[in-house]
């Protein structure tokens, strides 16, 4: 199989998990993604989440986030591993926030930014597109209740 089919595939596997995911209510109401958070890195699994974010009717509360000041920062900028978007009412700039390692990541802006989503009080789902050690950095950090 090619590179190229097998990247394809991969895409539409995680897409069908993400739809599974949403339809069993893992981000609310069963069949809406509307509490999440999405932390994603610059690795393939990174760039694969993101394509499949990007065309997934599911995650159209993204597409403001996508479009803010600090996700093209991520995007463009060799300083900033990660880049986090998550659900809520503040502006798309506030949801969208960037770490510059897995060290400032895990100590500072993952808790921060739970603490956000815990305090509006609803449940909400972790979509991670991560290399393996940050994912399990990742992991670590995310409270049992999520």
């Amino acid at each position: 199989m090619g590179e190229a089919k097998r990247r394809g595939l991969q895409l539409r596997q995680l897409e069908a998990d993400l739809r599974a995911r949403v339809a069993a209510g893992e981000f609310g109401a069963a069949g809406q993604a509307q509490n999440y958070l999405v932390v994603i890195d610059k690795s393939a699994r990174g760039r694969d989440l993101l394509q499949a974010l990007r065309t997934m009717p599911e995650f159209q509360g993204l597409k403001p986030l996508f479009e803010a000041e600090p996700f093209r920062l991520w995007e463009t900028s060799a300083l900033f591993q990660y880049v986090l978007l998550s659900s809520g009412d503040a502006s798309a700039e506030q949801r969208t926030t960037v770490a510059a390692t897995t060290e400032r990541l895990v100590a500072e802006v993952l808790p921060r930014v739970m603490r956000r989503l815990q305090s509006a009080g609803a449940a909400w789902g972790l979509v991670a597109g991560l290399a393996d050690e940050a994912a399990r950095a990742v992991e670590a950090c995310r409270p049992a209740a999520a």
